[in-house]
């Protein structure tokens, strides 16, 4: 059920244009994906539950700041903007469950009164003035129950893109962009945890930026500067301290081995309250900028194409799919998603990475 208003106007000639709409709608046995247990003989269902509410506008300006007889220059750029929230589900159900990532490391909601997609982890825990909570060994303190760290849905979505044409070339560029929306990289939760990504180098000797210490009686480490401890202990210089606050509420000064951190706090498992795995950490805002695609166009003269009846003939080069120009996201690609529904995308999984492709087309028209 839905109503949408928009205006469409043009000026100076047709050289400058813009489209702008809003729109709000509410969709009434909305078709969703919720999980079961393996028990029941199957791990999902597609049910006509509830009811879902958005209003969103889309606006898109173009135009042509240089036309000459030799060069012509086009530029166009939209975004689209949308905010839903769920205001019904089956009766009785205030939450509806899409995901269920390692045995309740994290989950993936939708909940009554909020927007879908919502995620729920383990969490660092925060003090009345939002300061982590550091354990005795170092690490952080958790959540007691999982907490809200993220939202699927984008903010803004969106691309622009320019031609420019000189006589019979042409350079067209075309890029995508998203402005928020939040996923879960699983790749980056084990390989930060195996020491596997460079990222993880934070910390691990001297040179990224890891103190030293040595180990007393109890294995545990004690910040020192030298070449080896009062008793001649070894020194070793992958030493770290988290930012945060004891439980008695003074500044922590607890050293830990940054191979441990990353071992125990990066992992499979991030579902007991009591140990240092958590989940939060690989759930990222996932903002991108893509040079979606590159090419240059030469439109053979009339004088050569119109020997064989040909009214066109274009010779193109190509690049899809090429760069990032700027990504939120670390060492994965952002769109290396696990499927083509919202909730498959919601998740990096076992996907490899996209590709890049080149090519060289020939077009002709008669």
């Amino acid at each position: 059920y839905e109503w949408e208003f928009g205006l469409e106007s043009k000026f100076f000639k047709n050289r400058l244009g813009f489209e702008a709409s809003y729109y709000t709608n509410r969709v009434e046995d909305q078709i969703l994906e919720t999980t079961m247990p393996s028990s029941s003989g199957a791990r999902g269902i597609l049910m006509n539950v509830g009811e879902l509410r958005n209003r969103g506008m889309e606006f898109s300006i173009y135009g042509t700041p240089i036309q000459t007889k030799d060069w012509i220059w086009d530029v166009r750029g939209n975004f689209a903007w949308n905010k839903n929230k769920v205001t019904k589900l089956a009766e009785g159900i205030n939450t509806l469950q899409h995901r269920n990532e390692d045995n309740g490391s994290l989950y993936l909601y939708s909940k009554v009164g909020e927007p879908m997609g919502d995620f729920y982890a383990l969490a660092p825990a925060k003090d009345d003035h939002g300061r982590n909570i550091i354990n005795s060994d170092g690490l952080y303190k958790l959540t007691d129950t999982p907490v809200k760290v993220g939202n699927a849905m984008p903010k803004l979505v969106g691309g622009f893109a320019s031609t420019l044409t000189y006589k019979n070339f042409s350079l067209d560029a075309s890029f995508d962009y998203r402005i928020g929306g939040a996923i879960m990289n699983m790749p980056y939760q084990y390989l930060m945890g195996r020491g596997s990504l460079e990222s993880s180098m934070k910390f691990r000797d001297a040179a990224h930026g890891g103190q030293t210490y040595y180990l007393d009686a109890n294995n545990r480490p004690v910040p020192y500067n030298g070449t080896q401890g009062p008793n001649g202990q070894k020194i070793y210089d992958n030493g770290m301290i988290l930012d945060g606050v004891k439980e008695d509420g003074t500044t922590n000064d607890i050293m830990v081995a940054a191979d441990k951190y990353y071992h125990w706090t990066y992992n499979w498992g991030g579902w007991d309250p009591s140990g240092p795995t958590y989940y939060s950490h690989s759930v990222f805002d996932n903002s991108y900028v893509k040079l979606r695609e590159l090419s240059l166009t030469y439109n053979l003269p009339s004088s050569l194409t119109s020997k064989f009846n040909c009214k066109n003939l274009q010779l193109s080069v190509y690049g899809r799919n090429l760069f990032y120009i700027y990504k939120n996201l670390p060492d994965f690609d952002a769109e290396a998603t696990d499927g083509t529904s919202w909730i498959s995308q919601t998740v990096i999984g076992g996907s490899t990475a996209t590709t890049r492709s080149f090519g060289v087309s020939l077009r002709a028209s008669f």
